[in-house]
């Protein structure tokens, strides 16, 4: 095999001149470039050019410490793009020994998978929310804290938040209560409050989009009720509107009361923090209006997005 990738990613070499010389079919050697991929022994790595141009025109109107921007109509799809940017700006930040709190989402999947491994020690990683359901409608951040830890192993410390699935709102209550006496469920609460950079992203509200839309619907909160309520986007399951206040309703509460996560209003207190990170990350067109909101919410101080929806942003 590793003669093979040798010839394939060293030389150029075609699939047909590597068979030819090393004995063996074409098919074989095609067999044996998607096993190294899958085994992990070929790492992609994307060197994006960015815009620093319209990063620092977004930093300056809406008072962010950092933007990047990745180019629009890149190599690959957009959530892999804003996936490495993010993966490459935590890696630029960050130090061994931190705090690392997650949100859910696919854009943070593709960010931990361009994360290199043992690139740091003794990161402690918290999920930003647990969730009541027991339907999967997206990557939880207790998902994504296992896979983040797995880049890391064994020189982390990783943690779950316990919900469990309950039908009333009245038995969620209690046992709301219950957990959070419960000191290590405390401890792990508390400590998902004061991480030292939080990765989160950013949905918006649309029929049949995955997370926090699903989630809406699957507890009797329509697409159709959220935009009535004016909710134009959510960050770590918290819903907001244009202006970016959180929209509390009573219509809300079959889905609000199931969640135990970092409110918006910690989002915001972390943003302000000299010493903190809170890196928003999302982009594409139908998102607009959920990143314009999150930004006049303040609930992030770091953007990485795409230069189309930049444009959209400060136009």
């Amino acid at each position: 095999m590793v003669q093979c990738l040798e010839l394939y990613y060293r030389k150029q070499k075609h699939q047909k001149e590597i068979a030819e010389a090393l004995g063996i079919s074409s098919s074989k050697v095609s067999r044996l470039l998607k096993r190294a991929f899958a085994e992990g022994l070929i790492r992609v790595e994307l060197d994006l050019p960015l815009n620093p141009r319209l990063g620092a025109a977004l930093v300056e109107r809406f008072g962010l410490r950092d933007a990047v921007v990745v180019p629009a109509g890149g190599r690959g799809e957009i959530k892999e793009e804003l996936g490495a940017a993010a993966a490459a700006y935590f890696e630029k930040v960050a130090g061994s020994g931190l705090r690392v709190g997650l949100s859910c989402g696919f854009t943070l999947y593709h960010t931990i998978h361009h994360l290199k491994e043992h690139r740091f020690r003794d990161l402690t990683l918290y999920p930003l929310s647990g969730e009541s359901t027991l339907r999967l409608v997206d990557l939880s951040p207790n998902t994504l804290v296992g896979m983040m830890a797995a880049k890391y192993r064994p020189h982390v410390a990783a943690y779950a938040l316990p919900v469990q699935h309950l039908a009333s709102l009245s038995q969620i209550e209690r046992e709301r209560r219950r957990l959070l006496r419960d000191p290590e469920v405390r401890k792990i609460y508390e400590g998902a409050q004061s991480v030292d950079i939080a990765l989160v992203g950013i949905g918006f509200i649309g029929e049949g989009t995955p997370g926090f839309c699903s989630l809406a619907e699957a507890y009797g909160v329509s697409v159709k009720t959220l935009r009535r309520l004016g909710v134009v986007g959510e960050v770590n399951y918290q819903p907001f509107d244009a202006a970016g206040k959180v929209v509390d309703r009573p219509e809300l509460r079959p889905l609000s009361r199931r969640m135990l996560s970092v409110t918006a209003d910690r989002l915001q207190a972390l943003s302000r923090a000299d010493a903190k990170y809170v890196i928003g990350v999302a982009g594409g067109r139908q998102k607009v209006g959920a990143i314009r909101g999150a930004l006049a919410g303040r609930f992030l101080n770091v953007l990485i997005t795409d230069e189309d929806t930049a444009l959209a942003l400060v136009g």
